[in-house]
């Protein structure tokens, strides 16, 4: 996830880049890290077969880049993978070769929490940007190849979190207080209700 964005646990287990939610039930990415696991989820790999092994919920493999939506940011625009399922969230950008200077996924979340991403099985520096209920980007944190420590948001009510090339926020002059649309509306109207993770 690139992923992030994904990692470490996110709430379970997510991202490419690693995911975490630090107070709710959802599973982590290497580009999410989530604290809490949910309490029945099928393992996106068989790695956790054996008695008393962590659950996987990640893939061994790669999520595909397309299809991916139109996001709107500020003054620009951005086409995004969209990350609603608890595989693709505990997948975020893991087993990829790199990102691209235009590319993007996005992470939608149930509601409003702490989260929190790590970058386990990523093996590339993304950003991440964590943004709340309302589409409103909070903080953009840095997050490095292969950390498998999350990196927390400050704030308790981030619903979504976006994850692209190191330096696209700032090429592109988007910093917090920036609002983020889909196409036919707010993030939370139009991709909200598909979220899985809380």
């Amino acid at each position: 996830m690139r992923p992030l964005c994904f990692v470490g646990l996110l709430l379970g287990a997510v991202f490419a880049a690693g995911c975490e939610k630090t107070a709710s039930t959802v599973p982590t990415s290497p580009s999410s890290a989530a604290a809490n696991r949910p309490a029945a989820a099928p393992a996106a790999t068989a790695s956790a077969a054996s008695a008393g092994a962590e659950p996987v919920y990640h893939l061994d493999h790669a999520l595909p880049k397309e299809p991916t939506s139109t996001l709107y940011i500020g003054p620009t625009e951005v086409r995004a993978f969209v990350c609603t399922t608890l595989s693709q969230v505990a997948t975020g950008m893991m087993h990829r070769d790199g990102v691209g200077p235009e590319e993007a996924m996005l992470f939608v979340f149930g509601g409003g929490d702490r989260r929190s991403f790590y970058m386990k099985n990523v093996g590339f520096d993304i950003a991440a940007a964590y943004i709340d209920t309302e589409g409103v980007v909070k903080e953009i944190v840095q997050l490095k190849k292969q950390e498998v420590t999350p990196v927390p948001s400050a704030s308790a009510d981030i619903q979504f979190v976006l994850e692209t090339a190191p330096d696209w926020f700032t090429r592109h002059g988007v910093g917090p207080g920036t609002l983020i649309r889909a196409e036919g509306g707010s993030l939370r109207d139009v991709f909200g209700s598909k979220a899985v993770l809380r």
